[in-house]
């Protein structure tokens, strides 16, 4: 059972919550909303009885019940008769700070709001080609046996290895197993090669979906700097000398949230670094497709070999087609191999089937997406730079998002649940933080088709010049 919260204690952490439009109790639903979001009130936590908390904060019960209700029924709360009040370790909003990325996928789409919290976009046109193009004839060379394939089709394998010799790493299908989707791959590796106790280095920010699985996989966290120029390098050799981790877990290219790029000089610092201390590089480069300029960088693992390299058709070719892949050495995927096996024998066939013809795309589709995200980016800049001129908008090297400092370190966090009441769904800073810091910016999705960002855009000028004055 979580920590009890005592009624006087969370008017302490509530604070001046009375302080928007509303009534009392919407009032004191957002302040709770906002301490669950920020991690003031984490998940398993045990809130005080309506009664108690009415008493000490000098409320009506009714007010402190409807409040509770609120959050019970957007699921950030529940309650066990005869035990208590409690935060939830899931539902359709409680784990706004962790898991509120994955709410655009949880939630169907609701008339009048405005989604930019993902940054997922649709597939481009030679998905249904290919797609459509499938016949029985192509399944029947695997029909006649049981139709499981743990570390992948072999065309698909060699389909991969050479998407990375293209990019000038060698690369053989050995070195290939398929996974359904990347993040799947980071679970997988996570669950596999970590250990309960193990140090693990993590970019800050760095997207919240690595976070979760090296925490459920028991690792200790520490983080380096991730700035406009990606990993700083310089507090990298620091941290290593200072807590010797196990392994990093680094976004090389297209980071997620801040859209930067590692150059090949920093990477090539980054892996002599981590071959000296004897660290793994995880490189989560599922974003690689998705950058808007003509110079691609070396993967990491072509600066050091033992580098864990992860890779995606998600963010390139479409999400639905759910093929991911990791890139390792030999000795090193055998045992994920194996660990997949025991989760899912197996990535869909349909889909590596088509992903292989994809592949042989690759350059006419890399073409589209960066068009299509080139013709988004132009316009939200523009709109923002129109509407919101003292923004900061960190510059990108691609991917469908931007990353954001709010001026005058207003907070991130109670700006959201102001957007979220104006109709409009964003994630605050903390949401990528290991720290819980970054409470001055947010993400914005630009995958949201042109008029319905527009939209958007024009709600958070509103929201922001009322709110912040």
């Amino acid at each position: 059972m979580g920590e009890l919260i005592n009624s006087h204690r969370l008017a302490r952490l509530l604070g001046p919550w009375d302080c928007s439009d509303g009534t009392l109790s919407n009032s004191l639903a957002s302040g709770l909303r906002l301490l669950i979001v920020n991690g003031q009130l984490p998940a398993g936590s045990r809130l005080p009885s309506e009664r108690s908390l009415a008493a000490t904060m000098g409320l009506a019960r009714t007010t402190v019940g409807a409040a509770f209700d609120e959050l019970r029924y957007d699921g950030s709360l529940s309650s066990r008769t005869g035990i208590g009040t409690f935060v939830s370790s899931a539902g359709r909003t409680a784990s706004a700070r962790g898991d509120a990325r994955l709410q655009s996928f949880l939630e169907p789409g609701i008339v009048g709001r405005v989604d930019l919290r993902s940054a997922a976009d649709q597939a481009l046109p030679m998905v249904a080609e290919e797609l459509g193009r499938l016949s029985a004839e192509d399944f029947e060379p695997l029909l006649d046996n049981h139709g499981y394939f743990p570390e992948g089709l072999a065309e698909l394998r060699e389909a991969i290895a050479g998407y990375y010799r293209a990019d000038g790493l060698e690369t053989s299908a050995e070195q290939v197993m398929v996974t359904a989707g990347a993040q799947q791959a980071v679970h997988i590796i996570t669950r596999s090669l970590i250990e309960v106790g193990d140090v693990v280095l993590v970019e800050e920010p760095t997207y919240r979906g690595g976070i979760e699985s090296l925490r459920a996989a028991g690792a200790r966290l520490v983080s380096v700097r991730s700035g406009d120029k990606g990993l700083d390098v310089e507090q990298f050799a620091e941290v290593l000398e200072r807590q010797r981790p196990k392994m990093a877990l680094i976004l090389s290219t297209v980071h997620n949230p801040t859209g930067s790029c590692l150059e090949n000089d920093k990477r090539a610092e980054a892996a002599m670094l981590a071959e000296q201390y004897g660290v793994t590089i995880i490189d989560d480069a599922s974003t690689t497709d998705t950058l808007c300029r003509d110079e691609r960088p070396l993967p990491i693992a072509g600066f050091c070999k033992d580098t864990i390299t992860v890779g995606s058709a998600s963010k390139l070719f479409w999400g639905g087609l759910r093929v991911g892949w990791i890139r390792a050495q030999t000795g090193v995927l055998t045992s994920l191999v194996a660990a997949k096996s025991a989760e899912d024998l197996g990535t869909s066939i349909p889909s590596q089937i088509v992903t292989e013809r994809l592949l042989k795309r690759l350059q006419e589709a890399r073409g589209q997406r960066r068009a299509l995200l080139e013709d988004r980016l132009t316009d939200a800049l523009a709109c923002l730079d129109c509407l919101l001129p003292n923004w900061h908008v960190h510059p990108t090297q691609g991917g469908a998002s931007l990353w954001v400092r709010l001026p005058g370190g207003r907070s991130s966090l109670a700006f959201a649940e102001q957007a979220r009441r104006a109709g409009v769904d964003l994630l605050a800073g903390p949401t990528f933080s290991v720290l819980n810091e970054c409470d001055d910016h947010i993400r914005i999705a630009i995958s949201a088709p042109p008029e319905m960002l527009e939209t958007g855009l024009l709600r958070l000028s509103r929201v922001w010049h009322d709110w912040a004055g």
